[in-house]
């Protein structure tokens, strides 16, 4: 289930190559063990993650902005 969507919504495929450095990659790979993704897996939760704060942060600083 995707943290962005709700059951049902469509899902739109992007395809991306990382590079990163060996050091972030085996700390990437320890967070998949850990909670039981793939390492691809892992890079798509992890931009879910980075939007939603994104977007919560905007809120936020427009909501302060208002005041």
């Amino acid at each position: 289930m995707s943290v962005l969507g709700n059951p049902g919504d469509s899902m739109a495929k992007v395809t991306v190559t990382a590079f990163i450095e060996e050091e972030i990659k085996e700390g990437l790979k320890e967070l998949a063990d850990d909670e039981r993704r793939s390492m691809s897996q892992m890079i798509a939760v992890l931009i879910e993650r980075s939007v939603i704060a994104h977007k919560e942060n905007k809120r936020l600083a427009q909501q302060a902005a208002t005041k």
